[in-house]
């Protein structure tokens, strides 16, 4: 009997190109202790070898079943970031997150190994998270919209025929623009914050000297703030006498 498993034993292993002398072996199994030793050693590698080999074939049967992401949509604003998470789920009910990102349009949007999502310019994408295993493969997408802030204004202004009123005229470049802010620095330092007339017309009463106006601008990208010499208008007022139409400016200061 020994001398058939050791048979058995030497077959396996010349296999894997290792050899042993099955006579010297054989010999050595006359000890009792020794071949019962070896008997139990060689049951226990049976017993390892099937298991192995039953692990192996449960792993090569896993499917991925479904890639689970944590937003299906995202708006963004340019030079933002965002992080996605994936979730990738299994046959066998085991869950990972070992996912390949990619993006239909890295110049709206590029995405790193780490699921985070950097907006680069204006307009969409689609974020793609895709796991495979064993010949299946599973995909999930995060639709992005990048909105750009608005890209600034044209500032100019005649005077009235209204003594210290004047027409100011503020002109996004952008037609998605969602608020204008108008902003009157006076001679002494006082910044107004004058509501946007539907005529245009403002008037100037507290000082008289140079006035300085600019605006800010507001869409779903962001928001403009004056920042380029075009941005901003001087305006010399030299009369502030009281009008009948009221006043318009009103003090943002406490």
């Amino acid at each position: 009997m020994f001398e058939r498993i050791i048979s058995i034993l030497a077959n396996i292993l010349s296999i894997f190109n290792v050899h042993i002398n099955i006579k010297k072996v054989s010999a050595k199994l006359q000890n009792k202790k020794i071949r019962n030793l070896c008997l139990i050693t060689f049951f226990v590698g049976i017993i390892c070898f099937f298991t192995i080999q039953a692990y192996i074939a449960r792993q090569a049967s896993i499917a991925v079943t479904q890639v689970v992401l944590n937003n299906s949509t995202l708006k963004m604003n340019v030079a933002n970031t965002q992080a996605l998470i994936a979730t990738v789920l299994y046959s066998d009910n085991s869950i990972d997150n070992n996912v390949l990102w990619s993006s239909s349009n890295e110049a709206v949007a590029t995405v790193d190994s780490n699921g985070i999502v950097t907006a680069l310019s204006e307009g969409t994408t689609t974020i793609i998270a895709q796991a495979s295993r064993n010949n299946t493969v599973q995909i999930s997408e995060c639709i992005i919209t990048v909105k750009s802030p608005p890209r600034g204004y044209s500032i100019s202004s005649r005077p009235s025929t209204i003594k210290s009123y004047y027409y100011i005229y503020v002109r996004p470049y952008d037609e998605d623009v969602t608020q204008i802010k108008l902003y009157a620095k006076s001679p002494s330092g006082e910044i107004f914050n004058p509501p946007i007339d539907e005529n245009d017309l403002y008037h100037f009463y507290s000082e008289c000297g140079t006035w300085t106006i600019y605006a800010s601008l507001e869409n779903e990208g962001g928001i403009y703030e004056a920042n380029k010499p075009e941005d901003f208008l001087s305006l010399e007022i030299t009369d502030i006498s009281p009008s009948s139409h009221g006043d318009i400016i009103q003090s943002i200061m406490p």
